[in-house]
Order: structure tokens, then C-alpha cells, then sequence
């Protein structure tokens, strides 16, 4: 570990010191707007300590919203953490993770199971935040990519829409585009590995490994809402949503697959 690294660790767990705390008693006494504007300040201070720097493009839609976007890293949660008073979807494995699932709670994550016998649970849980009046992230690969191309989207996940209880509900897709890592552009598999946590890679070295460098450069490109009738088909739904995430990448993968 380098002291940029060790740097780095120790502020962010002074941070998660100082607002942690707060955010844990705002949540036993209401979980309404106030306890969510606590988490997009931890983002935003967290994304600084972390070097992560954020242009945006295009304006999150107003109201309850369902952000669906690529997934390239957990540092993801953090940039559009920074940006979004929304609650993310996460796999329920996460919620009893060490320090990590307790975190994710606090941001009042919707944790959901990838079992299709479940299917019934988390569209009730799902369909329950938003009628809380949250909005929502989810990362409909069901997985994260190095970010030269956007993998095909689970149609699973976008089972609210086309039925009644997604009535008066966005749904906008977002586009999350490396840019630089450690002060260079993307030259390389080896430069967006740095930032994209993805394959067999191990959190503890990857992370190391990201916070011993200069940070990253992330483009965040909300696209325009998708109106979403309620006959539509939910394959060609997820189709349609990836081709605007996709448009949104200025490196795309030469040959990469549609």
C-alpha cells in the first residue's frame, strides 16, 4: 500500500465516521426525503477523497425515477451516489457483507434475490420503495463490464413497467462512461481495469490498487425518459433501454457485439 492509498482510507473512514452516525439515528426516526440527502453528501465527499471526478450530461428526470445504467465498478455507487437522492438496487449477499452491507443499508438500498422463484418478492419490494416515493438505481447487466461495451440487459429487471403499479414512474437511462484514469485517457484493457472491477478481480487488491493512483475521470450522460406504455414487451423494453446506454459510450469497443 502506497500513502496515497493509506491516505485515502484513513479519510474515508473518518467520513464514514462522522456521517454514518447521523444518517443511522436520521433512519429511526423517518425514512423520508431528509434521511436521503445525508447519503448524496457522503457520496460527494467520498468521490473527492477518492479523485473521482464526475461530468455530467443531460438532467435526472424529477419525481419517482427508475435509473437503469451500465455497471463498470462498486465505485459506480459512488458517482451517481454523488448526484441522485435514490436508493439502490443491490443483490441480497451484499446486505451481510462486513462494513460494506451495513453502509449499504444506511442508504436504504432495496436488496433483492437473483432467484427466479423470488421473482414475486423483489417486484413487491421494488414496487414498495417507489410507492414510498424513492427512486431508484438499478444495473440491469446483473453484472459489471470493463465499460467498452454494455452488456445485454436482463429483461428481468425491468418487471414494474408495463403494469399498473409503474403508473406515474420514469424510467431514464444512463450512461456511465470512462473517461480518464489517474490522469491519462483510456489507452488500454490494463487502464480501464484501474477504475472497472470485473471478472475475476479481488475487492481488496483492486481497490488498493484504484486508490493508489490519481483517481478517474467518469462522463455521466442521463438520457431522455423512456415512456414506457403498459403493453409494452419487457424484452423489447430492456432492448430498447440498452441502445440509449449504449449510444452514450465515446469509446465503444471496435467490433462490439449489439
Amino acid at each position: 500500500m502506497n500513502w496515497r492509498a493509506a491516505l485515502r482510507l484513513a479519510a474515508f473512514a473518518l467520513l464514514v465516521l462522522a456521517i454514518a452516525p447521523v444518517q443511522w439515528i436520521l433512519l429511526r426516526l423517518h425514512q423520508g426525503p431528509g434521511a436521503r440527502l445525508l447519503p448524496r453528501l457522503f457520496h460527494r465527499m467520498a468521490c473527492l477523497i477518492f479523485g473521482l471526478r464526475v461530468d455530467v450530461s443531460g438532467t435526472p428526470a424529477p419525481g419517482r425515477t427508475v435509473f437503469a445504467a451500465n455497471h463498470l465498478s462498486h465505485l459506480d455507487v459512488m458517482v451517481l451516489g454523488s448526484l441522485l437522492q435514490a436508493s439502490f438496487v443491490a443483490k441480497d449477499e451484499i446486505d451481510g457483507w462486513p462494513v460494506l452491507g451495513w453502509l449499504t443499508r444506511l442508504q436504504q438500498s432495496v436488496f433483492v434475490s437473483r432467484d427466479p422463484r423470488a421473482a414475486r418478492d423483489v417486484t413487491a419490494s421494488l414496487r414498495a420503495a417507489l410507492e414510498a416515493g424513492r427512486s431508484l438505481v438499478l444495473f440491469p447487466e446483473g453484472t459489471s463490464s470493463d465499460g467498452s461495451d454494455v452488456l445485454p440487459f436482463k429483461s428481468s429487471a425491468f418487471v414494474l413497467f408495463g403494469e399498473a403499479g409503474a403508473a406515474g414512474v420514469s424510467l431514464q437511462p444512463v450512461t456511465l462512461d470512462l473517461l480518464e484514469v489517474s490522469g491519462r485517457g483510456i489507452g488500454d484493457a490494463l487502464d480501464r481495469d484501474r477504475y472497472a472491477y470485473h471478472g475475476d478481480a479481488s475487492l481488496g487488491p483492486h481497490m488498493l490498487r484504484f486508490l493508489g493512483g490519481r483517481g478517474a475521470r467518469v462522463g455521466v450522460r442521463f438520457h431522455p425518459p423512456i415512456d414506457a406504455p403498459q403493453e409494452v414487451d419487457r424484452k423489447t423494453l430492456a432492448r430498447l433501454v440498452r441502445e440509449r446506454v449504449v449510444s452514450g459510450l465515446t469509446q465503444r469497443a471496435a467490433g462490439a457485439g449489439r
